[in-house]
């Protein structure tokens, strides 16, 4: 089931701000696992697995994905764009896209051949200003259909490779989201203490915001934020996180050190596998909004180790994301057990 969750839910789109569009995927999968559900005023999923306490535990991915937002209507049915979230340019060349306007309608983008183009212009990097979606239609029929700020998203069907790896756009976050579900399975067969709230954050791509009104709303004692990294490719380092190796665990200042501790604990008593980085400032997460939030959250992340990261041909693991949420759901119920007043005092 995860597998057919992930690739329906990449299938579709749910760039940043937009994430309404298709939002009952999200809600078909969770909610026969959870108690109750809401989307709050900026557009974030959050389903609740209540627990016997007034204990509240936030597991936050964000739902949000990169795609393009058109800026102008130009002649013979081509149309300009930037991009919403960062996108290497050089990606968009020779793609497919949807445009989502007044109707929807696909295209292509294009790039000038290199049968005429110079020397030094092959030599140059692309640049967003210089690509540009061809439709088919004349400008007066797109002026019918498309509006300046209506969103495009790269087409790409899953794929799967060799084993449990996989590929596809948008497994930034949505791999995470598929760990959420994971654990509201796992944790829907025992009975827990903790609220769980699993939450499906907004704009996480373009500032980090569902986070910020999400965990306001909720209010929790703890975070669990899930995020993907940077994947061992023969261009990286060779202490790179590997595919299939587990879950990456954070260090860092804005991490809680005995949270964390507590996490690995378990993951080694019940022999999960896991991976470690350093991240001595900013996380570039949602952990950068619920540290914060109103008095503070401890927090600690948990990243699934991911190859082309925001690209079309994202690649992970299937195996790291089952792993992932089965050791999480292990985690709060070892939380159930524990003091957590101790575990939280600094």
């Amino acid at each position: 089931m995860l597998k057919e969750f992930l690739f329906e839910v990449c299938s579709n789109h749910f760039v940043s701000g937009f994430e309404h569009i298709n939002g009952d995927i999200i809600k078909r999968y969770f909610q026969p696992y959870t108690d109750s559900f809401e989307k709050d005023k900026l557009g974030s999923y959050i389903f609740k697995s209540s627990g016997s306490s007034d204990r509240k535990i936030m597991l936050a991915a964000h739902i949000d994905e990169i795609g393009l937002m058109i800026t102008k209507i130009l002649e013979g049915g081509f149309l300009s764009f930037i991009s919403v979230g960062g996108i290497n340019p050089a990606s968009l060349v020779a793609q497919e896209v949807t445009i989502y306007g007044k109707d929807t309608i696909f295209g292509v983008i294009g790039i000038k051949p290199p049968h005429i183009t110079s020397e030094e212009e092959r030599k140059k990097p692309h640049k967003m200003k210089e690509l540009f979606i061809d439709t088919g239609y004349s400008k007066e029929e797109l002026e019918k259909l498309v509006t300046i700020g209506d969103i495009a998203t790269v087409n790409r069907e899953p794929l799967s490779l060799q084993g449990s790896v996989i590929s596809a756009k948008a497994f930034d976050d949505r791999a995470c989201v598929t760990v959420m579900l994971e654990t509201a399975k796992e944790l829907k067969k025992i009975s827990h203490k903790s609220n769980v709230y699993f939450t499906a954050t907004a704009q996480e791509e373009t500032g980090i915001r569902g986070a910020k009104t999400s965990s306001y709303k909720i209010a929790p004692d703890i975070g669990i934020v899930l995020d993907v990294g940077f994947g061992k490719t023969p261009d990286m380092p060779s202490d790179s996180p590997e595919l299939g190796k587990g879950p990456i665990v954070a260090y860092g200042g804005r991490l809680n050190s005995k949270l964390t501790k507590k996490f690995v604990d378990v993951c080694k008593k019940y022999n999960y596998p896991l991976q470690y980085e350093a991240v001595p400032a900013i996380t570039g997460t949602d952990t950068e909004a619920l540290q914060i939030s109103r008095d503070g959250i401890p927090c600690i992340l948990l990243s699934i180790p991911l190859r082309y990261m925001h690209t079309s041909v994202e690649t992970i693991d299937l195996y790291d994301v089952e792993i992932t949420g089965k050791a999480i759901a292990r985690f709060i119920n070892e939380l159930d057990n524990s003091d957590l007043e101790e575990i939280l005092c600094f």
